[in-house]
Formats: C-alpha cells, structure tokens, sequence
C-alpha cells in the first residue's frame, strides 16, 4: 500500500520514517518495530482522503483549463497566455486553502500506537 510515510520513533530516541508493511530494527537498541500493527482499513481510508483532495485540485487546474482552450480558440489567441497565469493563480490562492484542508484531514485520524515485536 502506498501511501504517506509513518514516522515511528523508537524507545531509545532513535527516528525512522517507513512506509506501511515495512519493518524497522532499531539500530542503536535492536528493538524491531513492525508498521503493520497499523489496521489496513483506517490506513487505507487516509490514503484515500489524501487521494480526493490531490483529485480535487487536478480537476480545479483541468477546469480552468477547459475554460481558457475555447476562449483562446473562438476568441482571442491571446487567452492562451492567460491559462498559465490562471493556473499559478490559483496555485498561490488557494494552495494554502488546500494544505491546511489536507493537514485537518490528517490530524482528524486516529494515531497509531507501535509496539516493538
């Protein structure tokens, strides 16, 4: 499962970033910690939050796309120049807007708990 990493930080202090299914020893204690200790189900519902806001801004970007072709086509060639400035527009706008949706999103879902095997 792909997905964002899970930053598991050890009894000694020690940090690691690994992606879900994978194991970690310790290399300082040789504790082993395993991060399919995290239900698949709640983590697979993250991911697919996470998935709809990446959705969402694609398809904000494929709008404003689909309005500036005909413009550009029917109207004015010069439309076309706007379409970039339109897309980092919005990218400037509303990019946080999004960031802190995504945040929210993640902090809303329960933590994990990791226990050493």
């Amino acid at each position: 499962m792909r997905g964002p990493p899970i930053h598991v930080t050890c009894d000694c202090g020690s940090e690691r970033d690994l992606r879900y299914g994978e194991k970690w020893t310790c290399e300082q204690c040789g504790k082993r910690w395993n991060t399919e200790q995290i239900p698949a189900d709640e983590y697979r519902d993250l991911i697919l939050d996470l998935r709809r806001l990446r959705y969402g801004a694609l398809l904000a970007a494929l709008c404003a796309v689909a309005i500036v072709l005909p413009l550009a086509y029917f109207v004015n060639l010069a439309f076309l120049f706007l379409g970039p400035m339109f897309l980092a527009l919005g990218a400037i706008l509303l990019g946080p807007f999004w960031k802190r949706r995504a945040r929210r999103v993640v902090a809303e879902r329960p933590r994990w708990e990791l226990h050493p095997e």
